[in-house]
């Protein structure tokens, strides 16, 4: 499964020049946890993450405090100075495998997915891999037959079951072939030949 296939797109952002506050509203406003900054051109240049916003943004209420703090004047932000710059982004045509182990080795919650310029063409959210791999299976099902009619494979009697899918198998040579065709069928996570 490529992440063209499951990306957000086109995808929110802001521009460099863009205030906390403007970050603030947006992503709780469409309850994102991340979004991308961007320059004049549209390339990525960085991020804004919740965590980034939460840091030092959020003034202390003083009836959590015995001795309350002097209020604060804080001057509005630019994203320049809180978001983190050169964010790790991948291309449409990348793995969602790879993306995956990604996301379980980081704290990441989304990627910026560019063209090869660095301009923003989606986004990529731990939520859409999941999203896909939930599949009811009559969906899944149906895009097993669609994939193998648009690659011009005859069809072939399948069972899916949570992903996992068990096609029977033929004389007619082309087994590795459906077997390949059904594997790039966003939501498979496993294909068997019987």
């Amino acid at each position: 499964m490529l992440v063209s296939e499951v990306m957000t797109s086109p995808a929110r952002s802001l521009h460099q020049s863009a205030t906390v506050d403007d970050a603030i509203e947006l992503l709780g406003g469409l309850r994102i946890s991340a979004v991308p900054v961007v320059d004049d051109h549209g390339r990525v240049i960085g991020i804004v993450s919740e965590a980034d916003l939460l840091r030092d943004h959020l003034p202390r209420d003083p009836r959590a405090h015995l001795r309350p703090d002097a209020p604060s004047t804080r001057p509005r932000l630019l994203l320049a100075e809180v978001m983190s710059s050169a964010p790790t982004t991948v291309t449409p045509v990348a793995d969602c495998s790879d993306v995956a182990q990604t996301f379980a080795g980081t704290s990441f919650k989304s990627l910026p997915v560019v063209d090869d310029q660095g301009l923003l063409l989606g986004v990529v959210s731990r939520s859409d891999l999941v999203r896909v791999l939930s599949a009811p299976n009559p969906v899944l099902a149906d895009a097993i037959a669609t994939a193998l009619a648009i690659a011009g494979l005859p069809p072939r009697p399948t069972m899916v079951q949570s992903g996992h899918v068990t096609l029977t198998g033929s004389d007619d040579g082309l087994d590795d072939a459906v077997r390949a065709v059904v594997a790039t069928v966003p939501g498979v996570r496993s294909v068997d030949l019987v």
